[in-house]
């Protein structure tokens, strides 16, 4: 955690000065696997960047409440939505209280939902270590299949 820390201190791919970077953030990076960051004689490029980028979290449910507070889990890290069977009765509050939360709604059958609510987008969002570790984790689900 200590490297990404660092590492998100720097533009990917851009070379920084070494008098820009701290001496212990040096000494993590100079600790760094080898392809993590590169050096020369004045500079450091951080040559990493997460494996891929989670653009929308969707959540399959059977109650709209439990979509909701699934989806919401994710609220740091990237949009989101619960994909329900059918609205309740009271769809105008299910909707009102997940546009409340920022979260879209879909309705029907997993393979071809129709969205009813768009997610919001993040508002201010800024990368951050969890967010990372986070991109890692989806990435890794994606190895399992």
């Amino acid at each position: 955690m200590e490297l990404l820390d660092v590492l998100m201190g720097l533009p990917p791919g851009e070379a920084v000065p070494l008098s820009a970077v701290g001496p212990s953030n040096l000494r993590v990076l100079g600790r760094a696997p080898s392809g993590v960051v590169g050096f020369t004689r004045g500079s450091v490029t951080r040559l990493v960047v997460p494996a891929v980028i989670p653009l929308l979290a969707v959540v399959y449910c059977s109650h709209w409440r439990a979509g909701l507070v699934r989806a919401s889990e994710f609220a740091a890290y990237c949009p989101r939505m619960f994909v329900a069977r059918e609205l309740p009765e009271n769809a105008d509050e299910v909707l009102a209280e997940a546009s409340w939360y920022g979260v879209g709604v879909a309705v029907g059958p997993r393979s071809a939902p129709a969205v009813v609510l768009e997610p919001e987008p993040l508002s201010e969002w800024r990368p951050t270590v969890a967010w990372w570790r986070f991109c890692e984790r989806v990435y890794s689900h994606t190895l399992d299949r």
